[in-house]
């Protein structure tokens, strides 16, 4: 009798054991993601690196490196990042991706470029996973002027249209320096659902507008290069102001 309490007692204890290890606290609520694309284009056209496009001026020209920052990425009071890198040959199209209420961005705004107060800064003192540390900028931040190339135009172009492929002429657009600094907006932005926690926007970068803005084109053959130097502001100024114009919704 007493070896059937024993084991009554036994199970008993054995049940509590088990009921008590099956109590799983609740699944916390998936914080939603926000994902911002870059998709660079010409005109109608996907951008691609080993493809030539026809400028207005019937040179062909082939794109090899396009890197942009922004910073202060908005809608008001609600900041979607302080600070974000586009660069397409190294991550392609991706740009933004960030923990996020879609309903709190139905627009952005932003500085094409990077503040003052940042752009001046030891680019070593900001955190590992900022882009704006020098480990992550790398060469979108000069060593020799100190301060960041705010965006990156890089491409070889045949300027002589005779059927003959010869991609010689580089093109080099290298634009920083504080009075280049753009303001950048964005409305009627649209989110897509790519799952359940996901949400995505997608913004273009038109190269082709990017060459010819509102007549205020770009002529490859004779206004090629700019580090931001002396004696290079106006078209410093020129390929920024184009380049902020080209950045729309896709």
């Amino acid at each position: 009798m007493k070896k059937m309490i024993f084991l009554t007692a036994l199970t008993l204890v054995a049940f509590s054991s088990c009921k008590e290890d099956k109590v799983e606290p609740g699944t916390p609520a998936v914080a939603p993601t926000l994902e911002v694309k870059v998709q660079p284009v010409f005109g109608s056209t996907s951008l691609q690196s080993d493809v030539a496009y026809t400028t207005a001026e019937g040179y062909e020209v082939k794109f090899t490196d396009l890197k942009f920052f922004m910073t202060n990425v908005s809608n008001g009071t609600n900041v979607l990042t302080s600070a974000a890198l586009f660069d397409w040959m190294e991550t392609g199209t991706s740009f933004i991706s960030v923990k996020g209420d879609k309903a709190n961005f139905s627009s952005l705004s932003a500085n094409l470029g990077v503040g003052a107060t940042e752009n001046h800064a030891d680019p070593s003192a900001f955190p590992n996973d900022n882009v704006l540390n020098i480990a992550i900028a790398n060469d979108m931040h000069w060593s020799w002027n100190p301060g960041y190339i705010f965006m990156k135009v890089e491409a070889k172009v045949d300027t002589i249209p005779d059927g003959t492929a010869l991609f010689d002429h580089n093109v080099v657009f290298h634009v920083g320096l504080d009075v280049n600094l753009q303001s950048w907006s964005v409305s009627g932005l649209t989110w897509a659902t790519m799952n359940a926690s996901t949400s995505r926007a997608t913004l273009k970068l038109d190269l082709e507008k990017f060459l010819q803005n509102n007549g205020q084109n770009i002529d490859l053959k004779t206004e090629f290069s700019t580090h931001s130097a002396s004696g290079q502001e106006a078209l410093s100024l020129k390929v920024i102001e184009n380049f902020k114009a080209a950045i729309g919704k896709l």
